[in-house]
């Protein structure tokens, strides 16, 4: 129940006045006013009956074709088979967190609405249900019996025996101190998802869960449980002839010798995907020593369960020692963002032959060796994330040999210049947040380069940009935002492919100011968004958007504009959207905005318009256009400048103007 406000949207519910409720009583004496708070609304072609936090103690009446039918937050304390009337139609039926007392589900509670595929009864403390409560729901696919104080029993005394047709079983939040399927769990052939997380359960061992042997759970999860407290040393593999999609054994109190003896256990069971998140105990941590990090035998009893994707994200993660995942030979995706790793030892990843993405980002690296990526070269690796690191330093041949790399991204780190390096298949590159202040070496690094984010660095020289970018003739989306270019002498070449470009939050304005590279965008034929906001732009160069003909969003947003050339946006017939928002401008003609026939968003927000009379035409304009130019303030506004400057609906002050 702690997530049903995720798993169902807030109901509207609909009010009605009290006169009108003592008329309607008035007119039917049988009527209830229970009738009358819930409210009726069709999502996604199901009829849904929203009955929420109404203070109910009996089922209200509905329409017979509901089929989703929510109860939750009402105060019933007895569910039976007259609880409900024939409702052949319903699917989903939802009774979480009652708070009229404990709740009681009894025999055969829900026999009148057995087409159920979805039941909540979540988040009900201390939770009764009679041995048959669910005794024929043979569709039932879904069940939530979430935070419910259920002890052991729950699993062992045949509740679940008629649903055969049982998907995922929801026992989360509650006091299960072992993992005992009873016999009945033999005929669910359908069971794949087990969630039983946030337990009490110390220990799964051999005969456990014998009862579900020949099957494959999609996803069990036992995180945030006791796991490895009272586990025997004797303990053998419980998930003997079982196959797991995911297994979750996040936030357990292992240590690292605990969870390489769980690890054992588990002798060859295959599972494609692992998590051991939030394990505060395994690493040593960052100036720490009384802890030990994972090493080459700590993952050994996993060899043969051919693991993909291993996640060890969020913990204290130290140092990655040779050969520690030696024995995840199939692993695909290495997770392990948001440790506390500073050192990745010779031989760290080797093994690995399968790799194809590795997340270190949230760590504490501040320098790439060449020995400790060195493994990875021999591996099909496609994703490198580096991402908030303190990286300042990449060693000459680090990046050297990764053939396969497609993304890297080297975020928020430290560096200066852009890594040494020759990707050859590298089609992103994130340097965004670092220091860096000139762009030497990335057509190299990044030779067919598609996305390119180098954002919020140090880079001031436009030109020189601009021509060390026009060597990469496949780069489509740039992002120089956020830099300090504010020099350019001449424009040499240009990236001629680019789709979208950035440059907000620059120094544009000084460059255009002394007439320079106004002809930065001529061969940009291609480019089809441009953000020139923030750039303390005070004119246009007139030809500056001449070339740009396939140009359909241009933002110049919170610069010093006063006014517009005459036909400075006459080449952008394609043009969409425009902003405008946050300039100085004091006047605006509709000359200026007829070339851009395609024009389907203005955004005038926050300008200093005068009111004058001229601005009528413009106003005229504007509202033959409403169909489809959108300003997003419903009434634009001018300043006068005879009344302390004060602000004053155009349509108002046009309205004074004599025709």
């Amino acid at each position: 129940m702690d997530d049903l406000l995720q798993r169902w949207p807030r109901w509207k519910i609909h009010k009605v006045s009290i006169s009108a409720i003592v008329f309607v009583l008035a007119a039917l004496s049988s009527a209830t006013d229970a009738f009358f708070r819930c409210s009726t609304t069709k999502i996604n072609n199901r009829l849904v009956a929203n009955c929420q936090g109404q203070r109910l103690k009996a089922t209200p009446n509905v329409d017979v074709s509901t089929q989703v039918f929510l109860l939750n937050f009402n105060l019933f304390t007895t569910i039976q088979t007259s609880s409900f009337p024939q409702l052949s139609a319903l699917k989903m039926l939802s009774l979480g967190k009652q708070l009229g007392g404990p709740l009681y589900v009894g025999e055969r509670a829900f026999a009148n609405v057995s087409n159920i595929t979805f039941l909540d009864l979540g988040g009900n403390r201390n939770l009764s249900l009679h041995p048959k409560a669910f005794q024929g729901l043979t569709k039932l696919k879904v069940l939530h019996l979430d935070n419910s104080d259920f002890d052991n029993r729950i699993l062992e005394m045949g509740y679940f025996q008629d649903l055969l047709s049982l998907e995922t079983l929801d026992l989360r939040g509650n006091h299960l101190h072992r993992l005992t399927a009873d016999p009945t769990f033999q005929g669910l052939k359908k069971l794949s998802v087990l969630q039983l997380n946030l337990n009490k359960i110390g220990a799964i061992c051999g005969d456990d869960l014998q009862y579900l042997r020949g099957r494959h759970l999609t996803f069990l999860d036992l995180s945030s449980n006791r796991l490895s407290r009272d586990r025997p040393s004797s303990c053998a593999n419980p998930f003997l002839n079982i196959t797991l999609g995911t297994l979750d054994i996040s936030s357990n109190p292992w240590d690292v010798a605990r969870v390489e003896d769980f690890l054992k256990s588990l002798n060859g069971t295959r599972i494609q995907n692992l998590k051991v998140q939030h394990s505060g105990a395994i690493g040593s941590g960052f100036g720490f020593q009384n802890l030990k990090d994972i090493s080459a035998t700590t993952f050994s009893g996993l060899r043969h369960s051919r693991i993909r994707t291993f996640d060890m994200s969020h913990g204290f993660l130290n140092t990655l020692n040779a050969s520690v995942f030696s024995s995840l030979p199939d692993l695909n995706t290495l997770l392990l963002r948001s440790n506390q790793i500073n050192k990745i030892q010779k031989g760290a990843f080797s093994g690995l032959s399968k790799l194809q993405v590795l997340d270190l980002s949230n760590n504490l690296l501040g320098e790439l060796y060449t020995e400790g990526l060195k493994d990875l070269k021999s591996s099909p690796l496609r994703r490198l994330i580096l991402k908030s690191n303190h990286i300042g330093i990449v060693q000459h041949d680090a990046l050297m040999g990764l053939k396969s790399l497609q993304f890297l991204d080297l975020q928020d780190n430290a560096l200066d210049r852009v890594p040494n390096g020759n990707l050859p298949s590298l089609m992103s590159l994130n340097l965004g947040q670092n220091r860096i202040q000139n762009t030497w070496g990335i057509e190299k690094l990044g030779p067919n380069l598609v996305h390119l984010d180098l954002s919020s660095n140090r880079l001031k020289d436009l030109g020189n940009v601009w021509h060390q970018l026009a060597e990469i003739p496949s780069l489509k989306f740039l992002n120089l935002s956020g830099n300090h270019l504010m020099w350019c002498s001449r424009v040499q070449k240009s990236p001629r492919q680019l789709t979208q470009l950035d440059l907000s939050h620059n120094n544009l304005g000084d460059i255009w100011a002394t007439q320079k590279c106004t002809d930065l965008f001529q061969h940009l034929g291609k480019l089809r968004v441009l953000n020139l906001s923030s750039n303390h732009l005070r004119d246009l160069p007139g030809n500056l958007f001449q070339s740009l003909t396939s140009l359909e969003i241009l933002d110049l947003g919170a610069n010093r504009l006063h006014k517009f050339p005459e036909q400075i946006f006459r080449s952008l017939k394609s043009l969409r959207g425009l902003s405008i928002r946050g300039n100085p401008l004091m006047t605006l003609s509709p000359s200026t905005f007829q070339p851009m026939g395609q024009l389907r968003f203005l955004d005038l927000r926050e300008l200093s318009l005068v009111c004058s009379c001229e601005l009528k035409n413009f106003n005229n304009w504007l509202q033959n256009h409403n169909a489809t130019v959108k300003a997003p303030e419903l009434l634009l506004t001018c300043i006068q400048t005879s009344s302390n400057f004060q602000r004053q609906p155009l349509p108002q002050f046009l309205h004074k103007c004599v025709s």
